[in-house]
């Protein structure tokens, strides 16, 4: 079944919400733990400037990148997923 263009845009809309709410959430992980963007980068192997794109929420995290970010926080995955889930009012 094809979903309607408002069915879309709100989809979209609320993956927009999702994609911000993830790299505000990695952003308060790392400024709790004192970490610059450049030592995130350094623990996961990406390079500073992808990890504020996602921190802005300007670029959709990937699987892979949310076990890396997870992995050097210490944390599983899911509780950062959770996190944001609750932030943007996903049950």
């Amino acid at each position: 079944m094809n979903a309607t263009p408002a069915e879309s845009e709100d989809a979209t809309a609320e993956e927009a919400r999702l994609d911000a709410a993830l790299g505000a959430e990695v952003r308060a992980m790392r400024a709790r733990r004192s970490w610059t963007q450049e030592t995130l980068a350094e623990a996961t192997g990406y390079n500073k400037k992808t990890i504020a794109r996602l921190e802005h929420g300007k670029r959709a995290m990937t699987v892979t990148q949310l076990y890396k970010i997870c992995r050097a926080f210490g944390i599983r995955p899911s509780e950062l997923v959770g996190a944001a889930e609750k932030e943007v009012g996903i049950q």
